[in-house]
């Protein structure tokens, strides 16, 4: 028969801790208080390190393997139910994953039994590792997502920057040509698929190149800002502001019913620039009246510009096709304009002036005239301001100094002549840092008397670098030779001018003399104050434009020094200003009857 010892002998021989424990019941309330331990074997000895033993309550010595686990509540159940319960745990006393199963094979007992501790230590270390693992991954790839959005925001960020410096001028941060040729483009495809009409208003700032001049650059540029800002508030869907480069903005309007949505749009422009305190010119062009390329659009617009300009600035005027046919041409005139002064083809005539009191010749103005084969006689009105904007007025205005200077030497020599040559000074001609060094040297190549020579400018020029330009002119002064200023009364601040410029002649503006002789007319009592007050500060008086006997008569009555006119006298060539200074009378009749009036 087998004893209990045997029993014990086959238990501590098997790996699996083992442990088996009897109810301790509290009779009052009739319950299982506790577990007394009744065996336990070696493995489950060395397991717990000895904490285990014998007659132990169980509440006394399994906390050591978890703490967290409700083993008396798992004991109770499992002997009530008779139902194994497996509870895996792990615990500190091993530092590994327990697996426990609580059973009660025994009648009155439960038995413990420890399973799978080395494997499932070894695979706890695998799973905690793992875990490590994957939260180290989890927080890499957390780190790498920020960042990789940070990256991806910032290079949306640098896009938009991009984007925006692409298509808007960085001073105004209005639209920019670039943009404007996206749209303009757009607009046209739209219009020509829908039969519709869109409007362009091409402007500029009146005055802004004086600013620049006078106050500096940021003074300029704080008139583009602010022009900016106004057209800015007049955008809307269908309608965009443009700066096109230099003072030159552009408004679009994408979507019009007729030409009258345009002039609302100039007028309001107009307004709005106006109570900025700014003004404005400006043109404006129609798809498809006035074309359906958005070159010819641009450039009509601008001619239209043009004309404003011309005619009086402050205003916003349609594109006409009479401006084209003028536009024409102006670029016929100055692509002949060059090849004229590579052929020396320009002529010096020379108008005589005339002392009223006693007749006698006081000079001649040159003038500066050109016939062209195709053209005939091309006015100076046409041309001079074409050479102006291509600048070819300093050699042409250099070419008329010497022909002037040569001629004056001439008539010195072989008449004794002892009048004056008056010579036109362009602006950019006295502008040039070189030009009082170039005169000087012009008049001792020649050896002309000073006194004989007068440069004429006009009040025009004054307005740019007036400091500078009066310095010059007192240079010009000392050397002995005349100053006089043209088109006086015609200017905002002449009465000013007269007090700084070192003046010797003043010539009064032709549109006073024109109406001088007309009842009721102003222009004979501003031609009156204006010959007093110029005598009074012993300057010489012209008038020019005198064309009639009741003119001259009025002039004389008013003490008016000198007048220069047709009636008086034409342009003349040299030949027939020799003529003159020879006695003859007739020369003056040759050319009156047959000189264009252009000349």
């Amino acid at each position: 028969m087998i004893k209990d010892s045997d029993y014990k002998r086959v238990l501590d021989a098997i790996a699996s801790p083992i442990l088996i424990a009897f109810p301790l019941y509290d009779q009052s309330k009739n319950e299982i208080k506790d577990f007394e331990i009744e065996y336990l074997n070696e493995a489950l000895s060395n397991l717990t390190q000895n904490l285990f033993s014998v007659h132990m309550k169980l509440s006394e010595c399994i906390k050591d393997l978890s703490e967290t686990v409700h083993w008396l509540q798992i004991g109770v159940e499992c002997f009530l139910t008779k139902r194994s319960v497996e509870k895996s745990f792990y615990s500190n006393l091993g530092s590994c994953w327990i697996r426990i199963v609580v059973n009660s094979m025994l009648d009155g007992y439960i038995c413990l039994t420890v399973s799978d501790i080395s494997k499932d230590k070894e695979n706890e270390q695998k799973l905690r590792n793992q875990n490590m693992r994957l939260a180290a991954l989890t927080d890499e790839l957390s780190t790498s997502r920020n960042d990789l959005k940070k990256k991806f925001n910032n290079i949306q960020t640098l896009n938009d920057q991009l984007q925006f410096a692409a298509y808007h001028d960085t001073l105004t941060n209005l639209y920019n040509r670039a943009w404007y040729n996206k749209c303009i483009a757009s607009a046209i495809d739209k219009a020509a698929r829908n039969r519709g009409k869109f409007g362009l208003v091409i402007i500029d700032i009146d005055g802004i190149k004086a600013v620049n001049d006078s106050q500096g650059l940021k003074a300029g540029d704080e008139l583009l800002r602010k022009a900016a800002a106004t057209l800015r508030r007049l955008e809307s869907d269908t309608c965009k502001a443009f700066r096109f480069g230099g003072d030159e903005f552009i408004m679009l309007n994408e979507s019009i019913v007729s030409r009258m949505d345009m002039k609302i749009l100039a007028d309001t422009m107009l307004s709005q620039v106006k109570a900025a305190g700014l003004s404005i010119s400006g043109g404006i062009s129609v798809y498809p009246d006035d074309s359906d390329k958005a070159e010819d659009l641009l450039k009509y617009s601008d001619m239209a510009k043009s004309e404003v300009k011309v005619s009086g600035k402050g205003r916003i005027e349609f594109f006409e096709k009479v401006m084209k046919e003028k536009f024409l041409q102006k670029m016929n005139i100055e692509n002949k304009l060059s090849k004229a002064m590579d052929s020396n083809v320009f002529q010096l005539y020379f108008q005589p002036q005339f002392d009223v009191a006693s007749g006698l010749l006081r000079g001649f103005e040159a003038l500066i005239r050109w016939y062209d084969e195709d053209l005939g006689w091309i006015s100076p009105e046409k041309f001079i301001p074409l050479a102006e904007e291509s600048r070819l007025v300093i050699p042409l205005g250099d070419w008329v100094i010497d022909t002037a200077l040569k001629t004056l030497k001439e008539w010195e020599d072989k008449y004794s002549f002892d009048g004056i040559i008056s010579v036109n000074v362009s602006p950019l001609q006295l502008r040039r840092s070189d030009f009082i060094d170039e005169l000087i040297k012009k008049v001792n190549c020649y050896g002309v008397d000073v006194r004989h020579l007068e440069l004429e400018i006009t009040e025009g020029m004054l307005i740019e670098n007036l400091l500078e330009t009066v310095e010059k002119l007192k240079q010009i002064r000392d050397m002995g030779m005349g100053i006089s200023l043209d088109d006086f009364g015609t200017g905002y601040s002449s009465l000013r001018y007269l007090q700084i410029l070192p003046l010797t002649t003043l010539k009064i503006d032709k549109s006073f003399i024109s109406n001088i002789s007309a009842k009721d007319g102003f222009e004979a009592d501003i031609t009156e104050s204006i010959v007093s007050l110029v005598s009074k500060l012993g300057l010489d008086t012209i008038a020019e434009g005198v064309e009639t006997p009741a003119q001259l008569d009025m002039l004389k009555k008013f003490n008016c020094h000198n007048v220069q006119g047709f009636l008086k006298g034409k342009p003349m060539p040299v030949d027939l200003c020799e003529r003159m200074l020879k006695g003859d009378t007739s020369a003056v009749l040759t050319i009156n009857n047959n000189t264009p009036e252009s000349l």
